[in-house]
């Protein structure tokens, strides 16, 4: 049976006037994330993807990526990227569904508590710790969070 693990981040309405997915992006580098995997591939939305949520791995550098960020934002589309902690396994996909919500799907290598045999619960405040100290990094001011589980 799979686990579906998500966090939702909403920002302040203020904050998201001024949020740069490519500012993030970089604040997210500065605090420990990565985008490219050990053989330089990157996987994300590509240009004009819409909703089809056809991600895409290659290797890219990392200038075309932040272009292709930056081009996507600018055209309201969603921002999608995978980010990986640094000198680990742990990764977890990225979307920017607009300027105030941004959502982490935590798919790869997650994280878990254990609680009991048979329960496989996602171990959110790990990826919190690892996750909010980057928007607050940014001057970004988040209003709400928001954690789900579906097993």
């Amino acid at each position: 049976m799979s686990i579906s693990a998500w966090i939702d981040i909403y920002l302040s309405e203020q904050s998201g006037a001024k949020l740069s997915a490519l500012d993030l992006m970089k604040q997210f580098a500065k605090e420990g994330w990565d985008y490219a995997d050990r053989n330089g591939e990157v996987t994300f939305l590509p240009l004009g993807d819409g909703d089809h949520f056809n991600w895409q791995s290659e290797a890219v550098d990392s200038d075309c990526i932040l272009n292709i960020i930056e081009l996507k934002q600018a055209q309201q589309e969603m921002v999608g990227i995978q980010l990986l902690l640094r000198d680990s396994e742990i990764r977890c996909d990225m979307l920017m569904f607009n300027t105030t919500r941004i959502g982490f799907s935590l798919s790869i290598a997650r994280k878990s508590i254990g609680i009991q045999v048979g329960i496989d619960m996602t171990d959110f405040s790990w990826y919190l710790k690892r996750i909010l100290p980057v928007f607050k990094n940014a001057g970004l001011q988040v209003e709400r969070v928001q954690c789900e589980q579906i097993v």
